[in-house]
Formats: C-alpha cells, sequence, structure tokens
C-alpha cells in the first residue's frame, strides 16, 4: 500500500474540496424553493467540515496538524461568502460583531478538522488519490454546480435580478448582505459568487499543474481554462451592463441578449475543458498510459470526435432557444441527430471495450444520459410549448428546464471523457 502522503501537495486540494463542498451544501438549502433551516444548513456544512478532516487524517501523517491546515485554508476561502453574513443591511459596512466572526470562524473551522483528522488518522492508513486528480474533480464538481445554478437563473428570468455589475446594488460583490438576497436576486446573486469560487478554483488548478506536472501539454490546457473561465465572468457582467460602469442605475445599462447566449454556450466549452484536466489527471489515464492498450478501430474515435463537435452545435441551437425561443425544429432535428450518435457511440464504447473498463462504463454512461436527455427535452417542451419563459414561471416549469439544460452538460462532460479515454487506450 502507498505510504500516506507527506510533502504537502495535499494542502490546495483538500482545502477546496471542502470548501466547495460546504458551499453546494449553503446554495441548495438556501434556494427560494428549498429554504431550508439556517440550524441545518449550518449544521450540515459542520458535518462536511468533519468529514473532510476525517478524511485528511486518514491520507496524512501527523493529521491533527493536517486537518488544522486543512480546515484553515477552508475558512480564509469561505470569506468570499462570510462578508455577506457580517454586512450590514441598513448602511454599506460590516456590523461590529465581524471582528469577532472573522478570527472565530478561523478558529473553529481549524479545531473541527483537526480533531476530526485525529480521530480519521487512529483508523488505519489508505491509500492518498493523486491530489492533481483530486482537485480538478473538485474544479469539475464546482464548475458543474455552476452550470446548474447558471440555468436556474435562465430559468428563473432572473439574469438582470442585480442591475449593476461588478458590485450588486451598490455593495461590493462579496458585502452584499444574505438578508437581502431573496427570490431572483438570489439567484442571480448566489450564481456570481459561486462564479468567483470557480475562477479561484481555476487558477489554484492551474498554478497546481503548473508546479507539479510535467506535462507542458497539460499546463498550457490549465492556463487555458483560466483565459476562459476570466472572459466567462466578463461575459457575464456585460450581459448585464452591456458596457463597463459602476453605475447602479438600470437607465444606464444596455443587457444584452447575444452576449446572454454567448455566456451561456462558453460555460459549457468551459465545462469541456475542467472535464479534459480531470480525464488526463486521473489515475484512469495514468494507467491506460502504462499498460499500452492496443489501438482499436478509428470509428469510434471518429463517432466521439463526431458527437462531442455536434453536441456543441446542439448547445448554441438550445442557448438560442432559452434565450429568444428561436429554431425549435432546428433543435429537435439536432437532438435526434446527438441522440443517434450518442446511441451509438456509447453503445460500442460499453459493448465492445470490455478490456478497457473506464471506457466501457463511459459508453454506458453516454448510452444512459442520452436516453434521459431525450425525456428531459420532450418534457421541457411540454411544459413551455416552446416559448421562452417570461414572467413567474412555475416551478415545475423551472426545474424540467434546468433540469434539460443540465443533463445536457453532463452528456457533453461524459462525452468529452469518453472520447479522450478511448484515444489514450
Amino acid at each position: 500500500m502507498q505510504e500516506r502522503s507527506v510533502d504537502g501537495g495535499w494542502l490546495v486540494p483538500l482545502g477546496f474540496a471542502t470548501t466547495v463542498s460546504m458551499w453546494a451544501v449553503a446554495y441548495i438549502g438556501r434556494l427560494p424553493f428549498v429554504m431550508a433551516p439556517s440550524w441545518l444548513i449550518g449544521f450540515a456544512m459542520l458535518l462536511i467540515v468533519a468529514g473532510w478532516g476525517w478524511r485528511t487524517g486518514t491520507w496524512i501523517e501527523r493529521g491533527l496538524v493536517a486537518g488544522a491546515k486543512v480546515g484553515l485554508v477552508a475558512a480564509v476561502l469561505n470569506m468570499l461568502i462570510l462578508g455577506s453574513f457580517l454586512s450590514s443591511s441598513e448602511r454599506l459596512g460590516l456590523v461590529p460583531s465581524a471582528l469577532w466572526w472573522i478570527p472565530g470562524s478561523l478558529v473553529v473551522t481549524a479545531l473541527i478538522t483537526a480533531a476530526s483528522a485525529h480521530f480519521g488518522s487512529r483508523g488505519g492508513t489508505r491509500e492518498p488519490p493523486e491530489w492533481a486528480g483530486l482537485l480538478s474533480k473538485v474544479a469539475l464538481g464546482a464548475t458543474f454546480l455552476l452550470v446548474v445554478a447558471g440555468g436556474l437563473v435562465t430559468s428563473n428570468e432572473s439574469g438582470l435580478a442585480v442591475v449593476d455589475w461588478p458590485n450588486s446594488y451598490g455593495y461590493n460583490m462579496f458585502l452584499y448582505p444574505i438578508s437581502k438576497m431573496t427570490g431572483g436576486i438570489y439567484y442571480e446573486h448566489a450564481h456570481r459568487l459561486f462564479g468567483s469560487l470557480v475562477g479561484l478554483t481555476t487558477v489554484a488548478l492551474a498554478l497546481y499543474l503548473w508546479r507539479r506536472d510535467g506535462r507542458k501539454w497539460v499546463t498550457a490546457l490549465a492556463l487555458s481554462s483560466v483565459v476562459v473561465v476570466v472572459v466567462q465572468g466578463i461575459l457575464g457582467g456585460l450581459r448585464v451592463t452591456g458596457n463597463f460602469t459602476l453605475s447602479t442605475s438600470a437607465e444606464d445599462m444596455a443587457p444584452s441578449i447575444a452576449l446572454a447566449v454567448l455566456h451561456g454556450v462558453l460555460g459549457q466549452v468551459f465545462l469541456a475543458l475542467i472535464v479534459s484536466l480531470a480525464v488526463v489527471t486521473s489515475t484512469a489515464w495514468q494507467r491506460l498510459a502504462s499498460e499500452g492498450s492496443p489501438v482499436k478501430d478509428s470509428l469510434d474515435r471518429q463517432l466521439q470526435a463526431f458527437l462531442v463537435g455536434t453536441l456543441l452545435v446542439q448547445l448554441v441551437l438550445g442557448a438560442v432557444q432559452r434565450h429568444v425561443a428561436w429554431g425549435l425544429i432546428i433543435h429537435i432535428t439536432m437532438a435526434a441527430v446527438v441522440w443517434m450518435l450518442a446511441s451509438v457511440a456509447g453503445a460500442r464504447g460499453w459493448w465492445l471495450w470490455p478490456d478497457t473498463s473506464v471506457v466501457s462504463r463511459l459508453g454506458r454512461a453516454v448510452l444512459i444520459i442520452a436516453g434521459v436527455q431525450v425525456l428531459l427535452g420532450i418534457t421541457a417542451m411540454a411544459v413551455t410549448a416552446g416559448d421562452a419563459i417570461v414572467g413567474n414561471p412555475g416551478l415545475f416549469e423551472v426545474m424540467a428546464t434546468t433540469a434539460h439544460q443540465a443533463c445536457g452538460a453532463l452528456l457533453l462532460a461524459t462525452s468529452v471523457a469518453l472520447a479522450l479515454m478511448t484515444r489514450q487506450s
């Protein structure tokens, strides 16, 4: 069994894993149609802190110290949202108790992870993961959640709920009071906050791979993802304002539907980039490289490349349909093409690659997700009648359209992973 990691390469992946998990729970728990009690959300977040602390102890020597370090990293990252809880709703600035809450959050988080890591270390050793692979998977999870959050913004017609950018109604984005995040403002503002976390995670991943991964093309891919996420953030802001301005007046804004479509499509392209990084830093990728599997029929590679390309076209058509209700027949026709390609490529990956389990599993996943996506597309078309969502959509309408968009992102992700793994084999 592999020795427990001691070189410090674990700190950034575990710190970001803790933070992203906490944010996911907090985001879902405070969704307007969920609105879980604050105590329950807080308790769930503490469980996540303890869980990652325990996991740290099973992987890292000196579990007590390692756990405290992971907790401190997570607490520092959580400052991105802590300001929203400590910001005054009556005037710009923090409430006086912030002087205690900020250091208190650092200490409490570090103590919980340290104690949990100590108990985790007493249960025996476990083989640690590839740390670059873990950080890539964390970035992928955060990015997928951001795509879903963006889908909820569009489905709820909340893209313009906050009229200014990069500020929010005159507040610094990270200091906008949680008490004001209601209805459409919550969807849009939470999407912005999650976007900042994804951007920070992407930068951390790129720096991590630059220092620790010797493959120059992987580093280049990671740096490309940083460029894309920066452009994506700017597009998201300009979609609201139409120009670079710090004004808080709606009259000074020129919202752009074209930029909204481009923002949605680029988000999916960014997801594909992060999927690629998660694949090439995975243990499965490294195992296939070392085994030197025999080259299969090139038809599979061609099918999968065509599937990914067709999916990207379909994403553009879907974004246009969601925002301006144009090209429904073209979108449906392309959906049939995507389903046929996914069915053939997925079935071939599942049945013709039995000796390469990861390809077989991905092929099965593509086949199943494509079928689910067709059903969700029919459901979304039924509840919207092919029109763009306007006004105050009902919960079922929101869930159906968001699920269809999220499943499309999941199909793209698995198709990219299948194409890459097939080529490695």
